[in-house]
């Protein structure tokens, strides 16, 4: 899974083993203003990631995003990308997935 930060803030995406709920832990990878980073799955099964975006001077904005189906079997594996977009305004505006509390986000 490559992870496209298309924005001007920093991310911080956790990967989430699950469907939905809390989920488990898979990983967490920090992605730099307009940068990318790939995460790897040895499991077939649904994820879902958690993303904080942080920029100085501005409210971190937490994100939650709808499962995917990840697979990695005899049969083949998932190749994706996700790309992640911030519009700054007075409000800014994130795209896709639902807002969440930075509790949420903290839960691993």
């Amino acid at each position: 899974l490559t992870i496209e930060n298309n924005s001007s803030r920093q991310m911080t995406v956790k990967v989430m083993q699950g469907y939905g709920g809390k989920g488990v832990l898979h990983e967490t990878v920090t992605i730099g203003a307009y940068g990318s980073n790939t995460v790897y799955f040895s499991q077939s099964g649904y994820y879902f990631t958690k993303t904080k975006a942080v920029l100085t001077g501005r409210d971190p904005i937490y994100r939650k995003g709808n499962p995917f189906e990840v697979t990695n079997d005899d049969t083949g594996y998932s190749v994706m990308t996700l790309t992640f977009s911030i519009k700054e305004s007075a409000i800014p505006q994130a795209t896709g997935g639902k807002s969440i509390s930075k509790q949420e986000f903290d839960q691993n």
